[in-house]
Protein backbone atom coordinates (compact mmCIF):
# COMPACT_ATOMS: atom_id res chain seq x y z
CA UNK A 1 0.00 0.00 0.00
CA UNK A 2 1.08 3.20 -0.84
CA UNK A 3 -1.08 5.31 1.71
CA UNK A 4 0.58 6.63 5.09
CA UNK A 5 0.75 9.48 7.61
CA UNK A 6 2.97 11.60 8.08
CA UNK A 7 3.88 12.62 11.78
CA UNK A 8 4.81 16.32 10.81
CA UNK A 9 6.37 19.84 12.21
CA UNK A 10 4.88 23.24 11.01
CA UNK A 11 6.88 26.31 10.64
CA UNK A 12 6.34 30.19 9.94
CA UNK A 13 8.54 32.69 10.40
CA UNK A 14 8.08 36.36 9.54
CA UNK A 15 10.15 39.32 10.06
CA UNK A 16 8.39 42.43 8.66
CA UNK A 17 7.33 44.41 9.71
CA UNK A 18 7.63 42.56 12.78
CA UNK A 19 9.61 39.44 13.95
CA UNK A 20 7.15 36.73 14.69
CA UNK A 21 7.09 33.12 14.16
CA UNK A 22 6.16 29.82 15.64
CA UNK A 23 6.39 25.87 15.18
CA UNK A 24 3.44 23.82 15.88
CA UNK A 25 3.20 19.60 15.90
CA UNK A 26 0.26 17.72 13.74
CA UNK A 27 0.04 14.82 11.75
CA UNK A 28 -1.37 14.76 8.24
CA UNK A 29 -2.71 12.15 5.42
CA UNK A 30 -0.95 10.79 2.60
CA UNK A 31 -3.63 9.18 0.26
CA UNK A 32 -3.12 7.34 -3.07
CA UNK A 33 -6.11 7.81 -4.67
CA UNK A 34 -6.70 4.63 -6.21
CA UNK A 35 -6.43 3.76 -2.41
CA UNK A 36 -8.84 5.38 -0.58
CA UNK A 37 -11.50 2.75 -0.77
CA UNK A 38 -9.30 -0.30 0.36
CA UNK A 39 -7.81 2.14 2.98
CA UNK A 40 -11.27 2.54 4.06
CA UNK A 41 -12.04 -1.16 4.43
CA UNK A 42 -9.31 -1.74 6.61
CA UNK A 43 -9.14 1.16 8.45
CA UNK A 44 -12.19 1.08 11.42
CA UNK A 45 -12.51 4.90 11.69
CA UNK A 46 -11.50 6.11 8.18
CA UNK A 47 -14.50 6.24 5.49
CA UNK A 48 -15.08 7.68 2.26
CA UNK A 49 -18.06 10.07 1.36
CA UNK A 50 -19.90 9.47 4.94
CA UNK A 51 -19.52 10.38 8.54
CA UNK A 52 -16.40 8.85 10.63
CA UNK A 53 -14.09 10.04 13.21
CA UNK A 54 -11.75 10.47 10.28
CA UNK A 55 -13.47 10.69 6.87
CA UNK A 56 -12.48 11.71 2.97
CA UNK A 57 -14.78 13.60 0.63
CA UNK A 58 -14.01 14.23 -2.60
CA UNK A 59 -16.19 17.22 -2.49
CA UNK A 60 -13.66 19.03 -0.27
CA UNK A 61 -10.95 19.54 -3.11
CA UNK A 62 -10.67 20.92 -6.48
CA UNK A 63 -13.74 20.64 -8.41
CA UNK A 64 -14.00 20.25 -12.05
CA UNK A 65 -17.46 18.66 -12.59
CA UNK A 66 -16.51 14.90 -12.73
CA UNK A 67 -17.28 12.69 -10.49
CA UNK A 68 -14.34 11.31 -8.18
CA UNK A 69 -11.69 13.65 -7.22
CA UNK A 70 -9.07 11.46 -9.31
CA UNK A 71 -11.00 12.78 -12.69
CA UNK A 72 -10.89 16.45 -11.37
CA UNK A 73 -7.56 16.45 -11.18
CA UNK A 74 -6.68 14.24 -14.26
CA UNK A 75 -9.36 17.24 -15.95
CA UNK A 76 -7.12 20.03 -14.36
CA UNK A 77 -4.16 18.40 -15.56
CA UNK A 78 -5.54 18.33 -18.91
CA UNK A 79 -7.06 22.28 -18.88
CA UNK A 80 -3.21 23.26 -17.84
CA UNK A 81 -1.30 21.18 -20.99
CA UNK A 82 -0.24 17.88 -19.58
CA UNK A 83 -2.11 15.32 -21.30
CA UNK A 84 -0.57 12.20 -19.73
CA UNK A 85 -2.39 10.44 -17.79
CA UNK A 86 -1.16 9.68 -14.06
CA UNK A 87 -0.22 6.30 -13.16
CA UNK A 88 -0.54 7.20 -9.51
CA UNK A 89 -1.88 10.42 -7.39
CA UNK A 90 -0.68 10.86 -4.08
CA UNK A 91 -2.65 13.42 -1.70
CA UNK A 92 -0.98 14.93 1.29
CA UNK A 93 -3.96 16.53 3.43
CA UNK A 94 -6.12 16.88 6.24
CA UNK A 95 -9.41 14.60 6.55
CA UNK A 96 -12.81 15.53 8.31
CA UNK A 97 -12.12 14.97 11.46
CA UNK A 98 -15.90 14.58 13.12
CA UNK A 99 -17.07 16.04 10.29
CA UNK A 100 -15.01 19.34 10.23
CA UNK A 101 -12.18 19.64 8.30
CA UNK A 102 -9.98 22.93 7.42
CA UNK A 103 -6.95 22.76 4.92
CA UNK A 104 -4.42 25.42 4.56
CA UNK A 105 -3.06 23.86 1.81
CA UNK A 106 -3.32 20.10 0.27
CA UNK A 107 -0.72 18.77 -2.17
CA UNK A 108 -1.18 16.43 -5.33
CA UNK A 109 2.11 14.36 -6.09
CA UNK A 110 1.58 12.92 -9.94
CA UNK A 111 3.81 9.95 -11.56
CA UNK A 112 3.40 8.40 -14.54
CA UNK A 113 4.05 4.47 -14.97
CA UNK A 114 7.47 4.07 -14.12
CA UNK A 115 7.10 5.97 -11.11
CA UNK A 116 9.00 9.40 -12.49
CA UNK A 117 6.78 12.58 -11.14
CA UNK A 118 4.73 14.70 -13.86
CA UNK A 119 3.62 17.12 -11.74
CA UNK A 120 2.78 18.47 -8.28
CA UNK A 121 -0.44 20.28 -7.80
CA UNK A 122 -0.43 22.70 -4.42
CA UNK A 123 -4.08 23.25 -3.45
CA UNK A 124 -4.33 26.52 -1.05
CA UNK A 125 -7.86 26.88 0.96
CA UNK A 126 -8.07 30.08 2.48
CA UNK A 127 -10.92 30.18 5.55
CA UNK A 128 -13.53 32.15 3.57
CA UNK A 129 -13.63 28.38 1.83
CA UNK A 130 -12.08 29.65 -1.61
CA UNK A 131 -9.68 27.19 -3.33
CA UNK A 132 -6.70 27.95 -5.79
CA UNK A 133 -4.21 25.15 -7.41
CA UNK A 134 -0.72 26.13 -7.85
CA UNK A 135 0.73 24.03 -10.88
CA UNK A 136 4.49 22.67 -10.73
CA UNK A 137 5.88 20.59 -13.60
CA UNK A 138 8.83 18.73 -14.88
CA UNK A 139 9.85 21.97 -16.21
CA UNK A 140 9.92 22.72 -12.46
CA UNK A 141 12.09 19.74 -11.25
CA UNK A 142 15.48 19.50 -10.58
CA UNK A 143 16.67 16.29 -9.24
CA UNK A 144 14.22 15.22 -6.77
CA UNK A 145 12.33 18.90 -5.83
CA UNK A 146 10.32 20.93 -7.59
CA UNK A 147 10.47 24.74 -7.37
CA UNK A 148 8.47 27.83 -8.99
CA UNK A 149 7.39 31.25 -8.34
CA UNK A 150 4.05 32.63 -8.95
CA UNK A 151 2.37 35.70 -8.27
CA UNK A 152 0.11 35.18 -5.57
CA UNK A 153 -3.18 36.64 -6.04
CA UNK A 154 -5.19 34.94 -3.52
CA UNK A 155 -6.46 36.29 -0.60
CA UNK A 156 -4.69 34.04 1.69
CA UNK A 157 -3.55 36.17 5.05
CA UNK A 158 -4.96 39.49 6.19
CA UNK A 159 -1.51 40.34 7.05
CA UNK A 160 -0.13 40.16 3.44
CA UNK A 161 -0.89 41.96 0.26
CA UNK A 162 -2.37 39.73 -2.74
CA UNK A 163 0.01 41.41 -5.20
CA UNK A 164 3.21 39.51 -3.72
CA UNK A 165 5.23 36.16 -4.81
CA UNK A 166 5.13 32.90 -3.48
CA UNK A 167 8.07 30.25 -3.99
CA UNK A 168 7.21 27.06 -4.02
CA UNK A 169 9.21 23.98 -3.15
CA UNK A 170 8.66 20.81 -3.14
CA UNK A 171 10.72 17.53 -2.45
CA UNK A 172 8.91 14.36 -3.57
CA UNK A 173 7.93 12.98 -0.48
CA UNK A 174 9.75 9.41 0.47
CA UNK A 175 10.22 7.98 4.48
CA UNK A 176 10.88 11.94 4.60
CA UNK A 177 9.09 15.19 3.79
CA UNK A 178 9.76 18.54 3.08
CA UNK A 179 8.01 21.37 1.74
CA UNK A 180 8.12 24.88 1.79
CA UNK A 181 6.39 27.94 0.78
CA UNK A 182 7.87 31.30 1.29
CA UNK A 183 6.18 35.34 0.43
CA UNK A 184 8.01 37.85 -0.99
CA UNK A 185 7.04 41.31 -1.93
CA UNK A 186 7.78 41.95 -5.30
CA UNK A 187 10.87 43.10 -6.18
CA UNK A 188 12.38 41.55 -2.67
CA UNK A 189 15.39 39.92 -2.74
CA UNK A 190 14.85 38.15 -0.08
CA UNK A 191 11.36 36.78 1.38
CA UNK A 192 9.51 38.34 4.43
CA UNK A 193 8.24 34.90 5.81
CA UNK A 194 9.02 31.84 5.19
CA UNK A 195 7.22 28.20 6.32
CA UNK A 196 7.94 24.88 6.10
CA UNK A 197 5.98 21.71 6.21
CA UNK A 198 8.74 18.52 7.29
CA UNK A 199 8.10 14.97 8.83
CA UNK A 200 8.79 11.56 8.80
CA UNK A 201 6.18 8.45 7.03
CA UNK A 202 4.64 6.09 9.51
CA UNK A 203 2.19 3.34 8.67
CA UNK A 204 -1.17 3.43 7.98
CA UNK A 205 -3.20 1.23 10.40
CA UNK A 206 -5.65 1.08 12.82
CA UNK A 207 -2.64 0.71 15.57
CA UNK A 208 -1.15 4.08 14.38
CA UNK A 209 -4.42 5.86 13.88
CA UNK A 210 -5.22 5.31 17.16
CA UNK A 211 -1.83 6.62 18.51
CA UNK A 212 -2.12 9.75 16.63
CA UNK A 213 -5.75 10.23 17.52
CA UNK A 214 -4.89 10.13 21.13
CA UNK A 215 -2.15 12.58 20.63
CA UNK A 216 -2.96 14.94 18.21
CA UNK A 217 -6.82 15.29 19.12
CA UNK A 218 -9.48 16.81 16.92
CA UNK A 219 -6.44 17.94 14.54
CA UNK A 220 -8.36 20.08 11.72
CA UNK A 221 -10.16 22.25 14.97
CA UNK A 222 -6.80 22.56 16.29
CA UNK A 223 -5.11 23.92 12.64
CA UNK A 224 -8.21 26.50 12.89
CA UNK A 225 -7.98 27.49 16.27
CA UNK A 226 -4.42 28.16 15.78
CA UNK A 227 -4.71 30.23 12.47
CA UNK A 228 -7.36 32.66 14.46
CA UNK A 229 -4.75 32.52 17.38
CA UNK A 230 -1.78 33.29 15.31
CA UNK A 231 -4.10 36.13 13.38
CA UNK A 232 -4.66 37.93 16.82
CA UNK A 233 -1.37 38.00 17.89
CA UNK A 234 -0.38 39.42 14.12
CA UNK A 235 -3.10 42.08 14.81
CA UNK A 236 -2.07 43.47 18.22
CA UNK A 237 1.16 43.61 16.94
CA UNK A 238 -0.01 46.53 14.46
CA UNK A 239 0.86 44.41 11.29
CA UNK A 240 -0.81 46.39 8.97
CA UNK A 241 -4.59 44.28 8.23
CA UNK A 242 -6.03 44.01 4.52
CA UNK A 243 -9.54 43.39 4.05
CA UNK A 244 -10.75 40.93 1.52
CA UNK A 245 -12.79 43.50 0.14
CA UNK A 246 -10.45 45.77 -0.28
CA UNK A 247 -8.73 44.75 -3.89
CA UNK A 248 -11.31 41.50 -5.27
CA UNK A 249 -10.20 42.47 -8.75
CA UNK A 250 -6.33 40.88 -7.85
CA UNK A 251 -7.75 37.52 -6.62
CA UNK A 252 -7.23 35.18 -10.23
CA UNK A 253 -7.41 31.44 -10.69
CA UNK A 254 -9.70 30.71 -8.02
CA UNK A 255 -11.86 27.30 -9.01
CA UNK A 256 -14.94 26.68 -7.06
CA UNK A 257 -15.80 23.40 -4.76
CA UNK A 258 -18.73 21.34 -6.04
CA UNK A 259 -21.93 23.19 -5.27
CA UNK A 260 -20.00 26.58 -4.99
CA UNK A 261 -20.88 29.75 -6.41
CA UNK A 262 -18.01 32.10 -7.04
CA UNK A 263 -18.28 35.72 -8.02
CA UNK A 264 -14.90 35.23 -9.68
CA UNK A 265 -14.13 33.29 -13.11
CA UNK A 266 -12.50 30.03 -12.53
CA UNK A 267 -10.61 30.57 -16.18
CA UNK A 268 -9.24 33.67 -15.19
CA UNK A 269 -5.15 33.25 -15.28
CA UNK A 270 -2.77 33.27 -12.07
Amino acid sequence: MQSSLYNCHVFHKRVSPVDYGFTSRIFMWMLDLDEIDEVARSNRFFSRNRFNVYSFRDDDHLYLGKSTLRENVEAYLSKEGIDEKPARISLLTNLRTMGYVFNPVSFYFCYDSGGQAIAVIVEVHNTFGELKPFLLTQADLQASQFKKEYPKLFYISPFSDLDQRLEIKVELPSDRLALYVNNSEKGASKPFFRSSLTGHAVPLNNRSLAAYSLRFPFITLKVIILIHWHALKLYLKKVPFHKKSDDPHLQKGILPKKGQSLNISPNETH
